[in-house]
């Protein structure tokens, strides 16, 4: 079968692998998004090349057909749980089973979906909406991603919050606070993102925090870059906090005295549980159109080249063979 492998950083090759073996669900692959984290792994950011080893068959926001597993999967389009949890740690028995200390990571520990055939536990695999075209299966993960940090960050009905980037993570972040009734701004800074999250409504929409011209006691940053954290604090209003999801970068400077004096609080936000993946599954239908561009499996290569450069306007990038 064919896979694409990161050889090297930045050298992405479609080549003949084996076909996957052994017990768990085999899945025939729809779709792969790509993520914020494919990118900098591709490129080897300092983040990146601490976690993880070349080379890669990355890809974890899958959605495929069952062709084989247990009977009440056969023949289902499913999308994929990335790191199903183990039930047994500290973490998991602490009810926290997103932060289990013994997940292996579709994508990162083990093949990942850009590759037409992957094996992954049955725990894995949830059945997608009757109807809904398969590829759709593929924005569960970061949906998951963003109801996940929506709920933790605590938005309310009414409250004002700010998101910090435009992207993937961020316009999901941006659905998902809708749903619970905020008021959405969203900061990005790409003029043509900017234009499409505005056909989106998904939120009021700036080239920066500032334009808004006021504070917010709630900020989302998905960038997670320096620059990022540090624009999110000066948007956080005093007694206000501030939810970050993004990882661009392992290290990042605080300013201790604003967090002191102004009482700001800094919380991070990872991964989703079992119940949140469903919860994503269940809202795919409701994900506004114009959120996706859809791109073919066999030229992934051109697509991390395309996202890289800025020239995808559309916050999401899925992959279909």
């Amino acid at each position: 079968m064919k896979a694409w492998v990161l050889q090297d950083y930045k050298v992405l090759s479609l080549v003949e692998t084996a076909e996957p073996s052994g017990q768990g669900v085999l899945l025939r692959v729809e779709a792969c998004g790509l993520c914020g984290s494919d990118l900098s792994t591709y490129k080897g950011t300092s983040a990146m090349r601490a976690r993880w080893r070349l080379p890669l068959v990355l890809g974890h926001e899958v959605a495929g057909v069952v062709e084989a597993g247990p009977p009440e999967l056969l023949g289902k389009a499913v999308a994929l749980h990335p790191a199903p949890p183990c039930g047994l740690c500290p973490s998991c028995r602490q009810r926290k089973p997103h932060l289990c200390e013994r997940r292996v990571h579709l994508g990162f520990h083990r093949p990942g979906g850009l590759a037409e055939r992957i094996l992954v536990p049955p725990e894995a695999a949830y059945p997608l909406p009757e109807g809904l075209p398969p590829w759709k299966g593929a924005l569960a993960e970061p949906l998951a991603v963003a109801l996940h940090g929506a709920a933790l960050a605590g938005a309310e009905k009414g409250e004002e919050v700010l998101v910090l980037g435009g992207g993937a993570i961020g316009s999901l972040v941006a659905f998902a606070l809708g749903l619970r009734g905020a008021r959405v701004h969203i900061a990005e800074a790409n003029p043509r993102r900017a234009a499409v999250l505005a056909r989106l409504a998904l939120g009021k929409v700036a080239g920066a925090p500032e334009a808004f011209g006021k504070t917010f006691p709630l900020v989302l940053d998905t960038v997670g870059q320096e620059a990022s954290l540090k624009a999110a604090l000066d948007a956080c209003a005093p007694g206000g906090r501030v939810t970050v999801l993004g990882l661009g970068a392992v290290e990042s400077p605080l300013p201790l005295a604003r967090l002191v004096l102004e009482e700001k609080r800094v919380q991070g936000s990872y991964l989703f549980t079992p119940e949140e993946f469903a919860e994503a599954v269940a809202l795919l239908p409701r994900l506004p159109e114009g959120l996706v561009r859809l791109w073919p499996m066999t030229q992934a290569d051109k697509a991390f080249h395309s996202l890289l450069a800025g020239e995808v306007p559309e916050p999401k990038l899925v992959l279909v063979w």
